[in-house]
């Protein structure tokens, strides 16, 4: 047995002090002791705050190699049209996602939800000591003749009896309605959990608004008869454009499409409002969701965060992710917990945790055995070290130590 010991002990959800964590010799959890206030032999003393491991609920590991190579701050519009301007023209895929792989590990990252595109990092995230769960993303331009289902099942099918996965639409403005209701019709079929981008910016709201807006001119200029994935690299001026008629936000349109037995992460949420949260609580009271936040992104994208003290005065289950490497300049939960507590210093270092820990495994469904101290459990243990221990706080030279 190890018996560890800290300022604070944060064991999912609430802070201890005075208290000292049990873990046996399978690193498995056996207990917290409270009221520890005698030193026994034998005992580890930490600097600071233990914790689980943290859960990336939303990452891009395939696009670790666009490290440093995409503009900050000009907009998801041209953000998207960069990514596509540098599609196979860069290499070392592989090592680059083997290094943003192990730097996830360092920063005491345990459990991510990765977006793949294609199979490439299959084989980084197999040999991995990180749990990673799989969402294939799919999306068809509104393009309801596209063959990008059928791709996406193929991968699927070759794939889902060796590690977890999902299909997944990459957003409402790159899928129709028909593919996103092809997707929830597999996800009831195999039980699994969907992730899509959700109101990264105001131009999405406004495309299902108005049919209008300097994404709509974007997405649709770059349409083609196609609908891959890779079909984002062409044009075709005479391609037909849909027309919205649903005068409602985003969420409010296509969140009653998707299958209402299945976990769904919405991930960025930047322009979520008030009136999407109480929409989804009336017309969607079945349907289990997270708020993925990725802040540097969206500071790194569009200089914006989203309004985490929304979703915490709605009371509702908020995760943290990362992003990938070609929006972040590193893959560090820590580091997007104290960006949110720079924009909200309300908002308690507990309920900053509890977004990095329990509320991602629950996100994921992998609860069991991630996210919280609790007998049985395998969650690892984090030691964050450099603590404001005055206003219990993170600082700027807050760092994360992996102790299991």
């Amino acid at each position: 047995m190890r018996k560890l010991k800290a300022q604070y002990i944060f064991d999912g959800t609430q802070l201890h002090k005075l208290a000292t964590l049990v873990v046996n010799e399978r690193n498995e959890i056996e207990t917290i002791l409270h009221n520890e206030t005698t030193e026994t032999a034998g005992e580890e003393f930490y600097n600071g705050i233990l914790c689980p491991g943290f859960v990336n609920a939303h990452c891009h590991l395939e696009l670790s190699h666009y490290q440093n190579h995409i503009p900050q701050h000009s907009g998801l519009s041209q953000f998207i049209q960069n990514v596509v301007n540098l599609r196979n023209t860069l290499s070392g895929e592989i090592e680059a996602m083997q290094a943003a792989d192990e730097e996830m590990l360092r920063n005491g990252i345990v459990a991510v939800g990765d977006i793949s595109n294609t199979d490439i990092s299959f084989a980084t995230k197999q040999q991995s000591s990180l749990y990673y769960h799989t969402f294939i993303e799919l999306l068809d331009l509104f393009n309801t003749n596209s063959q990008e289902f059928e791709r996406g099942k193929q991968l699927f099918s070759s794939h889902f009896h060796t590690m977890p996965l999902s299909l997944t639409p990459h957003s409402p403005y790159t899928c129709s309605r028909k593919l996103i209701e092809r997707i929830a019709i597999h996800a009831n079929e195999y039980e699994y959990l969907l992730s899509i981008h959700n109101q990264e910016c105001e131009a999405e709201n406004e495309m299902y608004r108005s049919n209008s807006g300097a994404l709509y001119e974007q997405m649709f200029a770059n349409n083609t008869s196609t609908g891959s994935a890779s079909s984002l690299t062409a044009s075709s001026a005479t391609a037909k454009r849909p027309f919205f008629k649903y005068r409602k936000s985003s969420l409010q349109t296509y969140s009653t499409w998707l299958p209402q037995n299945s976990h769904i992460l919405f991930v960025h949420n930047t322009h979520t409002s008030q009136a999407d949260i109480d929409f989804l609580k009336y017309n969607c009271p079945d349907l289990a969701y997270t708020f993925v936040l990725c802040p540097k992104s969206n500071a790194y994208i569009a200089q914006e965060i989203p309004p985490l003290d929304l979703f915490v005065k709605n009371k509702l289950n908020v995760a943290i992710g990362t992003d990938s490497l070609a929006s972040n300049s590193e893959l560090n939960i820590v580091s997007e917990l104290f960006a949110l507590q720079q924009a909200f210093p309300s908002v308690s270092l507990a309920q900053l945790l509890t977004c990095a820990t329990a509320n991602g495994a629950r996100a994921l469904g992998i609860q069991r055995q991630f996210g919280s101290f609790e007998k049985g459990k395998m969650p690892g243990v984090n030691l964050l070290e450099h603590i404001d221990f005055t206003t219990i706080q993170l600082q700027e030279n807050t760092t994360v130590r992996r102790l299991l």
